[in-house]
């Protein structure tokens, strides 16, 4: 049973994501211009080609990571490894390619070592 007191909190406002709001809509700076100032626009072809091939697939869906143990983080790591070496076979993606898709995950896989040490290419 919680004491009465710590029923009564809140939380402080403005939230994280509502700071961030509040902060976004006082910028005038221009996202788009600055996404392509930083990426070039093959590169941002590549990240979308890529990620519409990513998030169809259910290996690399996050949601349940918070709460997976040790073991189901490593067995998650090794099914998303394989999923992209199959799917590099399959959309023939070049070194880039892989690797931009690694990025786009947000996540080390177990086979990054290996791929990028003992694989002669």
């Amino acid at each position: 049973m919680r004491p009465s007191w710590v029923v009564k909190l809140e939380a402080s406002s403005p939230s994280g994501t509502g700071q961030l709001a509040i902060e976004r809509t006082g910028s005038d700076l221009d996202v788009q211009r600055l996404t392509n100032f930083i990426y070039s626009e093959a590169e941002l072809e590549r990240q979308q080609r890529l990620l519409n091939i990513l998030q169809k697939e259910e290996v690399f869906d996050k949601s349940g990571n918070y709460f997976a143990s040790r073991n189901q983080q490593y067995e998650r790591s090794l099914a998303r490894a394989k999923r992209l070496g199959q799917l590099r076979i399959e959309h023939s993606w070049s070194d880039e390619d892989l690797v931009a898709a690694q990025e786009l995950i947000g996540e080390t896989v177990t086979y990054l070592l290996h791929w990028s040490m003992f694989i002669v290419r």
